[in-house]
């Protein structure tokens, strides 16, 4: 792959925006600030988009989830307008996306989203069991016509056209499997594929792996939704001594340590490059768009994915 910019372009799209059918609220405690917090989901009209509203902050204005929004945070995606500031939303977003719901609006008592198991399933079958209502004006496609690269050696993502999925390994023999084409096509999110390189420099706990995905809302919900968050055993007790997520254990999200998670056990053998793989999911969902095109990332995290989203919507004609 070279390191060119891709050719992206804008098609129409026959699939229309959607919402909830009604409220729902998740609630738990934030990981980063140990905060208790309630996020409640409401419907909201087309072409609002996903919104949150910091409601413990008076006369603060609402945060479109818009990549412009976006500040730079270690191990999170966090958005701020003006003094109103909501923390760790990739996995909201990628919830809402893998649901299919383009716009809500999301009421927020606490600077932080709620971590729960350290996965976005949760929130996925909270906004499944409330229903999803398809509204009236269709929603923006970008597809990608031309590959290239995003970043650099070290890390980067490939954007690439669309092409059927291939495996070559036994690494994803069920991986694929669950692909469901008729649940795709009834909602017509075209089919974009997701793969993730996992690669470490110098060795740690967490072996390198890889991930490969391509979206239907059922392969969505079943193989990457469930995936967890996860360090090595040295990554938290290093926050730990800065007084930060001291509320978190090892049953909340994966922490690895010599032989392997520690009070724990790996939902799937590749669970951490998946959940990589959600955590991309989540940060392109702060562009208003569906995706028609293949993205392969190697060694990146929030930060890159961002830098690529907002390098990809520039360009698009």
């Amino acid at each position: 792959m070279t390191s060119s910019l891709p050719e992206i372009v804008r098609v129409d799209s026959t699939r229309r925006q959607r919402t909830l059918a009604r409220r729902v609220d998740v609630s738990g405690f934030g990981f980063w600030t140990s905060r208790d917090v309630v996020f409640s989901f409401l419907p909201a009209d087309d072409d609002a988009g996903v919104r949150f509203f910091r409601v413990d902050l008076p006369n603060s204005e609402p945060i479109p989830a818009l990549v412009a929004n976006r500040i730079r945070k270690p191990r999170q995606t966090s958005l701020v307008v003006g003094d109103a500031q909501v923390d760790m939303i990739e996995h909201v977003l990628a919830a809402l996306r893998g649901a299919g719901i383009d716009n809500c609006d999301v009421l927020v008592d606490a600077p932080e989203a709620p971590g729960l198991d350290g996965s976005c399933a949760p929130f996925l079958e909270a906004f499944l069991e409330a229903g999803v209502v398809e509204q009236t004006r269709e929603r923006a496609r970008l597809k990608v016509v031309f590959p290239g690269r995003f970043g650099d050696d070290s890390a980067f993502i490939d954007f690439l056209p669309s092409a059927p999925p291939t495996v070559d390994s036994n690494e994803n023999a069920d991986f694929n499997a669950s692909n469901d084409s008729s649940e795709n096509s009834a909602y017509d999110f075209g089919s974009p594929c997701y793969e993730y390189r996992l690669i470490y420099d110098v060795p740690r706990s967490i072996p390198n792996q890889r991930a490969q995905f391509e979206f239907t809302p059922e392969t969505f919900r079943r193989e990457i939704a469930p995936a967890r968050t996860f360090l090595t055993f040295e990554e938290a007790s290093y926050l730990r001594e800065q007084g930060i997520c001291d509320r978190v254990g090892p049953r909340d999200v994966l922490v690895f340590g010599p032989d392997g998670p520690i009070e724990n056990r790996l939902r799937f053998e590749n669970e951490c490059a998946r959940h990589k793989i959600l955590d991309m999911f989540g940060d392109f969902a702060l562009a208003p768009v569906d995706w028609d095109g293949e993205f392969r990332a190697c060694k990146t995290g929030h930060q890159q994915n961002a830098d690529a989203l907002a390098k990809a919507l520039e360009i698009a004609r």
